[in-house]
């Protein structure tokens, strides 16, 4: 199934309450070749400290999918070094993401 973007608006919408700075969608969804077996990619950066894992527990608690969907969640010191360390995921993810949401700093 093709994900609509009502439904990503959907997930970044139930997501606001976890206080992202950033959500970046990826993959086919956002190259736009996605197809009936396509998922939703998102990558969340945010101030916490939870751990990796409970983070994710955290976002599927919060979105409750009924489509597949693969979440990462960074805090945005763990995005830096990783950029830094010249990490090919983020590259890509910088390359080729679409940030559909991001806090304003007001």
């Amino acid at each position: 199934m093709t994900i609509s973007q009502d439904r990503i608006t959907q997930v970044v919408s139930a997501l606001k309450d976890y206080e992202p700075e950033r959500i970046i969608l990826f993959g086919s969804q956002a190259r736009g070749n996605a197809d009936q077996y396509s998922d939703l990619d998102i990558v969340i950066i945010k101030e916490t400290d939870e751990r990796f894992l409970d983070r994710l527990e955290t976002v599927y608690e919060l979105v409750q999918p009924r489509f597949a969907m693969d979440v990462l969640v960074y805090t945005p010191q763990e995005f830096t070094e990783m950029q830094e360390r010249g990490n090919s995921f983020v590259e890509m993810l910088l390359r080729e993401g679409v940030v559909v949401y991001e806090r304003s700093h007001s």
